[in-house]
């Protein structure tokens, strides 16, 4: 039986040497963790090189809880319009909430998914509360199903320990101290997005619809793609141009790095490419978490990465101020 690595188009990395607890059992894991960190630092630093996708196993979230919240998001995409629409991000921030079909914007074009948006939330003393801007409102939390708010909490947790576990090992990989990225990140100003991808030909009727989700690249840090098992519908440009399959893989993460490591890499690491096109007739559901760096954080290329390329190929930048400019073309909400 061929290995995994060689079965799927994109690198497995098992991370479990950041990951697993010194309590765990797994002697050989903490008698070589050191040597184990490096090597395993490598591979993702290769990956976030050569193809910007990687599937990540090792991660130390529980399988339990993350079907759980595919499920959640499934029952709650078939409640009724009506329903739905009272956690719209009409009613909040334009951010923060249910967008339906057609709703989500790439591109100048109509994608076929409707979503539920979380962010971290903000005081009322944040910037973006007393600039009455895009994202300054509360996560809207659906009422059914009723344990949709608790579990989507925890899962939001081990999503945030699992990112700084992988940018742990992107600094030693990039010859940094491991907990360089920290500061950065201590505030992580995260994002979770539930998205429900109808089958596209169900848009075909439908004026100025594009694909489920259009080709782009994810503008934070790092993404987190749980998904179901629906085949063919996530895929990923090769430096060739060619579109691959990022097929499901029980167990795992689909990661992807995001343009602000573009920046701090200056281009040694560059964010991929990817879209959605759900041709099967399931409804498909995934929900990615954008591992983000903090509001405030001014990020600019990294020392070590201009000793490999002189030439600075990106101005520092403003987390906060580049999630905004990116938000504010994300929807087309109609009444």
């Amino acid at each position: 039986m061929p290995s995994l690595s060689k079965t799927f188009n994109l690198p497995i990395i098992d991370i479990s040497a950041f990951t697993a607890p010194d309590d765990d059992g797994d002697d050989e894991i903490i008698k070589n963790r050191p040597e184990l960190k490096i090597q395993t630092a490598k591979k993702i630093h290769e990956a976030c090189r050569d193809v910007g996708f990687f599937y990540l196993t090792g991660h130390n979230v529980p399988r339990e809880i993350s079907d759980q919240v595919l499920n959640l998001g499934n029952e709650f995409f078939q409640l009724d319009d009506k329903e739905k629409m009272k956690l719209s991000i009409a009613n909040e921030d334009m951010a923060r909430g249910y967008q339906r079909l057609g709703e989500n914007v790439t591109r100048y074009q109509k994608d076929w998914h409707e979503a539920l948006d979380f962010y971290k939330p903000i005081s009322r003393d944040h910037y973006l509360a007393k600039n009455n801007l895009p994202l300054r409102g509360q996560n809207q939390w659906p009422t059914y199903p009723t344990e949709f708010q608790q579990v989507f909490e925890r899962y939001t947790e081990h999503m945030k320990e699992l990112g700084s576990k992988v940018m742990s090992a992107i600094a030693l990989g990039l010859g940094l101290e491991e907990n360089y990225f920290e500061q950065f990140l201590d505030d992580s100003f995260w994002v979770m997005r539930v998205i429900g991808y109808p089958p596209l030909k169900s848009a075909e009727s439908t004026n100025r619809v594009g694909i489920s989700c259009g080709e782009h690249t994810d503008y934070g840090c790092l993404t987190f793609l749980n998904q179901d098992s629906t085949k063919g519908a996530l895929q990923v440009q090769t430096k060739e141009g060619e579109w691959i399959n990022a097929e499901h893989i029980p167990g795992t993460f689909v990661v992807n790095i995001g343009d602000m490591l573009n920046v701090w890499t200056n281009n040694v690491y560059k964010s991929t490419l990817h879209r959605v096109v759900h041709k099967e007739n399931n409804y498909r559901v995934s929900v990615p978490f954008f591992y983000e760096p903090n509001f405030e954080a001014k990020i600019e290329p990294l020392q070590p990465c201009l000793d490999i390329d002189p030439i600075k190929h990106h101005e520092p930048v403003i987390y906060g101020e580049h999630l905004l400019r990116k938000v504010s073309t994300n929807f087309e909400v109609t009444s």
